[in-house]
Order: structure tokens, then sequence, then C-alpha cells
């Protein structure tokens, strides 16, 4: 990469829910490359139930966060090409 170029870096946040409860566990969050990459995961993450999961950008792989891709609108983006 070439010094000073922007890029987008993809993150996947993954919060468990613990038992019948409120949303009472840390949440967990994994970064990648590419948005292909961080749709992949957040797929296998949608597939337990008792995840609530959140996708979006940082630019330079830190703050600030660019976009955000809300647990409502999750399912739409996983299935845009």
């Amino acid at each position: 990469m070439a010094r000073g170029t922007l890029t987008d870096h993809w993150f996947v946040s993954v919060r468990l829910r613990r038992g019948l409860g409120p949303w009472t566990s840390p949440k967990e969050t994994k970064t990648f490359p590419t948005e292909a990459e961080a749709k992949q995961y957040a797929k296998e993450m949608l597939s337990n139930d008792s995840h609530k999961i959140m996708a979006g950008t940082l630019l330079n792989g830190y703050q600030p966060v660019r976009r955000i891709i809300p647990a409502s609108e999750l399912n739409r983006w996983i299935e845009k090409k």
C-alpha cells in the first residue's frame, strides 16, 4: 500500500446473549481486509439466533467508523452482490 493511501477495513461486531436475559456479554470485534470476508463471517454468525451482530468499515483499520450496517440491515447487505 502506498504511503498516505486511505483504505477501508471491514469489521463485524458480535455480542452473544447469555441465557434468556439481556445482551450482557462483552462484544467481540473482528476486522477483515475485504467486504466479502466480512460478509462471510457475518453470515456464519447469523446462523446462531443468540448473536447480536453489526458490521461496518473503519478508515485505515482505526477510528473513525465510516459506514455502519446495523443488525436490521445485515441480511440485505450479505445478499447484495
